[in-house]
């Protein structure tokens, strides 16, 4: 369905929600792909570190100035909302226990604590998954003539202040990766000049370089 009302385009949080879906629904074959093998391991796991900053930046993000505000201005049904909390609840349990368990195993390969944190990701993908649907499908439309752009604007400069300065070119690179020409171009228009220069001479290459480092 289309996410753009009379508003604000909240198209973008579609494309996060891209990234967020295949990279996650990536990581437990990238953990078992690097059993024992400590060479992929650190560059599995310096992945899964990004991707689990990178989902949690985005809840922090939609709990600090998102829903306080659907919330405070909209009647949406009280039982969506609990739920959308709930299942925030529930990935940033597992987001928690794959932190703890990823620096030891980047560092040794242990194929058990591979299979637990690819376990981990396995029973967390539905709920993942229902979220970001029903998130499109039942929020992002009121948000698109709720909310204002700035108040929008300050959701994107949330995630965007998140991510250190070096990854900012390969995160661009994750968020336009799944996208048609119309999609790219209507999200690039919100990305400043300079770093749509550095993304086409330097970032796209980059990314293309990791992510087939990444999925083997």
């Amino acid at each position: 369905m289309s996410t753009q009302g009379p508003g604000i385009d909240t198209h973008e949080m579609v494309l996060i929600h891209r990234v967020i879906r295949r990279e996650f629904g990536q990581l437990p074959r990238l953990f078992r792909s690097a059993a024992n093998d400590r060479a992929r391991s650190k560059v599995i796991g310096a992945h899964a570190r990004e991707m689990l900053h990178f989902l949690h930046t985005h809840h922090t993000g939609e709990d600090e100035l998102l829903f306080p505000l659907l919330r405070e201005r909209t009647s949406l049904d009280p039982e969506l909302m609990d739920r959308m909390d709930a299942q925030h609840a529930q990935v940033d349990h597992a987001v928690t226990a794959l932190g703890a368990e990823l620096p030891v195993w980047t560092a040794n390969a242990d194929a058990a604590a591979g299979e637990r944190m690819a376990a981990l990701i396995d029973a967390m993908m539905p709920t993942l998954i229902d979220h970001l649907a029903e998130e499109e499908q039942e929020i992002l439309p009121i948000v698109a003539v709720t909310l204002t752009q700035s108040e929008w604007d300050a959701l994107g400069k949330h995630g965007m202040s998140a991510i250190p300065l070096t990854r900012r070119l390969v995160i661009l690179g994750h968020i336009t990766e799944e996208t048609d020409h119309a999609e790219r171009q209507r999200f690039l228009q919100v990305v400043p000049a300079p770093a749509r220069l550095a993304y086409k001479l330097i970032g796209q290459r980059q990314f293309t370089r990791e992510s087939t480092a990444i999925r083997g």
